[in-house]
Formats: C-alpha cells, sequence, structure tokens
C-alpha cells in the first residue's frame, strides 16, 4: 500500500488557486518518495 503524500502549505494553496482559477484543463502532480515534487497546470482554450 502506498505511503501518505507529504504536502507543505504552500503547495496546497498552488493546487487550490489552480483549481478554483481554472475553467477547463489538466493539473498535474508529480509525487516522488512521498513528496510533491512538481505541478503542472495546463488549460485548455
Amino acid at each position: 500500500m502506498a505511503e501518505n503524500v507529504k504536502v507543505e502549505s504552500d503547495q496546497l494553496q498552488v493546487i487550490m488557486d489552480s483549481l478554483n482559477n481554472m475553467h477547463s484543463g489538466e493539473l498535474q502532480i508529480t509525487v516522488q518518495d512521498g513528496k510533491i515534487v512538481k505541478i503542472i497546470r495546463i488549460e485548455n482554450w
């Protein structure tokens, strides 16, 4: 079973802001060793 992912408060804020301001698109979150290492926002027009 997978370990819980550790999320820093600033990372959580980036995720929340990206989702709240997105009309259509993708939010890619890369996890390595149980930590978020990359957040990519891709918007569709």
